[in-house]
């Protein structure tokens, strides 16, 4: 049951790809049925997009705007291939952070923070394509994930001040790292994401072979 009032936030930054569109105009129409608002902004930088989004263009002036509204976020990547049954999935889930999962080239994008394996390998603890698979739908906690295919209740928001999403920079071991506005809206948030083990969603790369 779709209880809790929700909207669904798309970045679109530079484009919307054509083999997408179908999708988009049966998302649309699927909104328009369920009464849930869809709303999206272009040509923004990334954490830029996403605090737009979060305030539905409020900004600084008027951070809460869209979280005095509405009980959770549905954030969709305008890259991300997917079902309407996979956005129900998500949307009744009960978690108040929870994500589906995608690929970017072979990695899922979810991770656990862990500097042991990040000082040996350069990168952190990214869950495998066997573990999500093995996990048979059970839900699995993780320090971040990739906002492609995401919700994020309102209560998130309200321990923060606004920008909700910045760039973090850590310290770890000798090495200084930027981390990703979605990364560091884990980071900063006291609930972790859980992700939804059956619910992977496709990752739409066009590229120059």
């Amino acid at each position: 049951s779709m209880k809790n009032k929700v909207v669904i936030c798309i970045p679109t930054y530079g484009s919307v790809s054509a083999l997408l569109f179908g999708q988009w105009i049966g998302l649309s129409a699927w909104c328009s049925k369920k009464n849930i608002p869809i709303v999206t902004v272009e040509n923004r930088t990334h954490n830029d997009a996403r605090n737009w989004l979060a305030t539905a263009g409020g900004g600084f002036q008027k951070p809460n705007q869209l979280i005095n509204q509405v009980d959770s976020i549905i954030w969709i990547d305008s890259d991300q291939v997917f079902s309407v049954e996979d956005l129900e999935k998500l949307i009744e889930c009960d978690e108040k952070f929870c994500t589906g999962w995608y690929l970017k080239g072979d990695t899922p994008m979810v991770a656990r923070w862990d500097e042991k394996t990040f000082l040996k390998t350069g990168s952190m603890d990214f869950l495998t394509k066997e573990e999500l698979n093995k996990a048979n739908g059970e839900l699995i906690e993780v320090s971040y994930c990739g906002f492609g295919f995401t919700k994020t209740h309102v209560d998130l928001f309200k321990g923060l001040t606004y920008p909700f999403f910045t760039n973090k920079i850590v310290q770890i071991g000798d090495y200084t790292e930027n981390v990703s506005e979605d990364a560091s809206f884990c980071l900063d948030v006291n609930i972790k994401p859980k992700v939804i083990t059956d619910l992977k969603v496709g990752h739409l790369k066009e590229m120059v072979i």
